[in-house]
C-alpha cells in the first residue's frame, strides 16, 4: 500500500498539480488509513464496504471537525479511484460512504472602515511603506498569501495597472491594482530595488516584489508577523489574517454589484460553488441592515 499512496501523491503532485500545502495533508490523511490497515492486517484490495465504515467511524469517534473527516474521505475516495484507474484494486470501499455536514462559519470580513484604518497605519519608512504595499495589493486584487509572497518585479504592469498572478495548479490570471495601490508600488519599487544594490542577496531576491527588511523574499510567516503586529497595535477585535483581506475583497466587490461569476474569475476559483460563501456572507450583511432600517424589522 505504501507504493500505492507515493504513486497516488506523485500524480496529485506532478499531474493535478495541487500545492505543497494540500499534497502533505493528502499525505497524512493516508497515512491513517495505511495504519488502520496495517492494525487489521489487510491489504489494500482486501478492504471491505464494512472495514471502510469501521475506519470513519474510528475517525469520528477521534473527534475530528465535520471539515476535516470530509477533506480525508475525498481524499481516500480519490485514492481509490486512482488504483481502480489504473487497475491495482477493482472496487472502493468508500463510495457508499458521505460526507458529514460541514461547518457553516461565514469567514471573517472586514468594514470599510477597518480597512481604511489599516491601510493607513503603516509608517513612512521603508518598513511601512512595504506593509502598505502588502495591504494594498491584497484588498486590490483578493490574491492568495502565496500568490503574494510569489510575485515578482516582472509581474507588474504599473501603466496598465495589472499584475500576473500564478495560482493554484500552476494557473496563470490577471488581477487589477487600484490607484492607490498603482501609486504605492510606484513608491515602493525603487526603494526596494536601491535598498538591495548593498545586500548579499540572490537573484531570486532581486526578482522578488516583497522583501523583508534585508532585501530577502517575504515568506509567509513574515507577511502573518506583519498582520500580527498592526492586529496588535489598532485593537481592531478580529481575528486579521491575509485571508481575511481575500475574504473583504470578494464581499465587497458583490456587495457593489459584481456578479458571482466575475468575482470567481478575480480570485481564482476553478469552482464557482466555492465563490457561492461569499454571497451567503452579502446576504447575512444584507439582513443585518434590513433589521435595523426597517420599522418592524
Amino acid at each position: 500500500m505504501h507504493e500505492l499512496m507515493e504513486n497516488y501523491i506523485l500524480y496529485l503532485r506532478d499531474i493535478r498539480k495541487l500545492s505543497n500545502k494540500t499534497v502533505i495533508a493528502y499525505r497524512q490523511d493516508l497515512e491513517k488509513f495505511e495504519q488502520f490497515c496495517i492494525e487489521q492486517h489487510d491489504q489494500i484490495t482486501e478492504i471491505s464496504y464494512e472495514q471502510a465504515r469501521r475506519f470513519f467511524a474510528v475517525l469520528i469517534r477521534s473527534g475530528y471537525s465535520s471539515n476535516s473527516l470530509n477533506r480525508i474521505l475525498s481524499g481516500i475516495k480519490g485514492f481509490f479511484t486512482f488504483c481502480i484507474r489504473y487497475e491495482y484494486c477493482e472496487l472502493n470501499p468508500f463510495s457508499r460512504i458521505k460526507g458529514t455536514g460541514g461547518s457553516k462559519h461565514l469567514p471573517t470580513v472586514l468594514s470599510h472602515e477597518e480597512v481604511t484604518r489599516i491601510l493607513e497605519a503603516p509608517g513612512s519608512d521603508f518598513p511601512g511603506i512595504r506593509d502598505k504595499v502588502i495591504f494594498e495589493l491584497l484588498y486590490s486584487t483578493g490574491c492568495r498569501l502565496s500568490e503574494l509572497t510569489k510575485m515578482n518585479i516582472e509581474n507588474i504592469r504599473l501603466d496598465e495597472k495589472i499584475i500576473l498572478v500564478h495560482g493554484k495548479g500552476d494557473k496563470d490570471r490577471f488581477v487589477f491594482l487600484t490607484p492607490s495601490a498603482q501609486r504605492i508600488l510606484s513608491l515602493y519599487i525603487p526603494l526596494k530595488q536601491s535598498r538591495q544594490l548593498p545586500q548579499n542577496v540572490t537573484s531570486d531576491d532581486l526578482s522578488a516584489l516583497i522583501v523583508n527588511n534585508r532585501g530577502h523574499r517575504l515568506t509567509p510567516q513574515g507577511v502573518h508577523h506583519v498582520f500580527q503586529k498592526y492586529t496588535k497595535k489598532l485593537g481592531i477585535p478580529k481575528n486579521i489574517t491575509p485571508h481575511t483581506f481575500r475574504h473583504t475583497f470578494a464581499t465587497h466587490i458583490l456587495e457593489n454589484n459584481a456578479g458571482i461569476r466575475v468575482v470567481q474569475e478575480l480570485l481564482g476559483h476553478e469552482n464557482v460553488s466555492t465563490t457561492q460563501i461569499y454571497s451567503h456572507v452579502s446576504s447575512s450583511r444584507l439582513k443585518e441592515v434590513y433589521k435595523k432600517s426597517h420599522p418592524h424589522g
